[in-house]
């Protein structure tokens, strides 16, 4: 499959700034998309590009298989594995592609991931996020700039599905 990774990292940072900590959203302070919550260990407020670049290879596009994915799907899964989590990326993923539902990139979703059309896919799976995020109490205030920014990766991924 082809490796998207330079690609999906540019897009993720586009969305994803420099240092944040709005006390109304849950990931707490965040500094290029790497949140507290999900990375305690790390220093946010010192983290450099490269690391956060180093932590989203290893702990979101390696974890969810995406060098193994179609082009387009690996950049949307990323994206959602950033935004959402990693658990919520593979089962919307596995939701869109009709395998086993259960959080877990293995070889039969991975395959059934291969096997389904892209754009098929990429349509489910942009619809199951944007249902996820109308069911967050934080939706109202955060709404638009989730809506704005899966429509971008949404745009995005097709792009790459066509080069593909």
């Amino acid at each position: 499959m082809n490796n998207s990774f330079e690609p999906a990292m540019r897009a993720v940072l586009d969305w994803e700034g420099g240092h944040v900590d709005d006390p109304e959203d849950p990931g707490g302070e965040t500094r290029f998309g790497i949140s507290k919550a999900a990375h305690p260990k790390v220093n946010i407020s010192k983290l450099t590009k490269d690391k956060a670049r180093k932590i989203y290879r290893r702990d979101y596009w390696d974890v969810c298989g995406c060098n193994d994915l179609p082009s387009g799907l690996d950049v949307i899964v990323f994206d959602s594995a950033v935004n959402c989590g990693v658990k919520s990326a593979v089962r919307w993923l596995q939701q869109a592609v009709g395998s086993k539902v259960d959080g877990i990139m293995g070889p039969k979703t991975k395959a059934a991931a291969q096997a389904a059309s892209p754009n098929n896919a990429l349509r489910e799976i942009v619809a199951l996020r944007g249902q996820h995020y109308g069911s967050l109490e934080t939706f109202e205030r955060y709404s638009l700039g989730w809506m704005r920014r899966l429509a971008d990766m949404h745009q995005r991924a097709l792009v790459l599905v066509k080069e593909g």
